[in-house]
């Protein structure tokens, strides 16, 4: 399990450079649409970061043997639906403004509010991480080109709940070292997910993931957490996709993301002057580019016997 060398390798023709792009205003949303209540507070609250992982009530998550319509698995499938479409959606030539407003209009077509809208200020309604942008990418006016990959992270709120997933998309013609790390970024994510039951320990998680990476000689970012979601878009527990003690094991009502990412190299970080841009080690300034990041994630329920995948896509088999 040993990291390959990669530092000499250029994936992309061109880096993603801070402030090359504009960005358009957040679209609007239909009045009659609910708001989470962070868009409203005095003192916004945006998520509770410690104490006893969260456990949902029987009456928020419902049970499908009673065919009844549910609170957090619909705003789940939501998600799931929104980000099929953005996936589906991407072409070269397109802004990743062009894929916020496809993800925007489908969301409010189904009654829900886009969550990133006002959350600690994010200025659009999905996230568009490109190439080694790492995390939390605000959506611009920079055309997607070919061999371009992305991840789309869709946040929704229906009915006083969050869900919350997040993909990969690509543009012709991959580097097939890329495809490799998206690839193996997903089966990180599923075999994670295949560990989670009743007494299982929230850290082994980030075993399964930092195996997964090293397995392919990638490395997992440690930046980014998955967290539990419902009310808040962010709860405990708290989801570490490296080595890690985190205290606590699963329970059924449990609700979290588990949404690692993996990166061709470790290194330092940096943010942009937007406050929500993370780049990865490879493009400190915008200067060199030579590598890329991959994320995927799902909102996974704890059950008596084992998991459900809230947000699994229609065209997932892998899980």
């Amino acid at each position: 399990m040993k990291q390959r060398k990669r530092s000499h390798i250029k994936y992309f023709p061109t880096p993603i450079i801070e402030g090359q792009y504009g960005v358009v205003p957040a679209r609007a949303v239909p009045s009659h649409i609910q708001r989470p209540s962070y868009l409203s507070e005095t003192k916004p609250i945006y998520g509770i970061y410690e104490g006893a992982p969260v456990v949902h009530n029987y009456d928020m998550i419902q049970s499908k043997l009673h065919d009844l319509k549910i609170e957090l698995r619909k705003a789940a499938q939501i998600a799931a639906q929104t980000a099929y479409v953005a996936q589906k959606s991407v072409k070269q030539g397109m802004t990743t403004d062009d894929l916020d407003k496809i993800v925007h209009e489908f969301i409010i077509s189904q009654n829900a509010y886009p969550s990133p809208i006002g959350f600690m200020g994010f200025p659009k309604s999905v996230c568009t991480s490109v190439n080694e942008v790492c995390c939390h990418g605000i959506p611009n006016l920079r055309p997607l080109d070919g061999g371009d990959s992305l991840n789309i992270d869709v946040t929704i709120f229906y009915d006083g709940v969050h869900g919350d997933t997040s993909v990969m998309a690509q543009v012709p013609d991959m580097n097939p070292e890329i495809t490799k790390l998206i690839d193996t970024t997903q089966k990180a994510l599923y075999e994670a997910i295949k560990i989670c039951k009743p007494g299982q320990k929230f850290s082994k998680i980030g075993d399964i993931v930092e195996e997964v990476a090293a397995d392919e000689g990638f490395t997992v970012c440690e930046l980014f957490t998955g967290h539990g979601i419902g009310e808040l878009m962010h709860m405990p527990p708290t989801i570490i996709h490296n080595f890690n003690d985190y205290p606590g094991v699963m329970v059924p009502g449990n609700v979290f993301t588990i949404e690692p990412i993996l990166l061709m190299r470790h290194g330092q970080y940096s943010m942009w002057k937007d406050n929500f841009t993370v780049v990865s080690p490879d493009n400190p300034s915008g200067i060199v580019n030579l590598s890329t990041v991959a994320q995927w994630e799902h909102m996974v329920l704890i059950t008596e016997n084992g998991y459900e995948v809230l947000t699994k896509r229609e065209d997932e088999t892998g899980i």
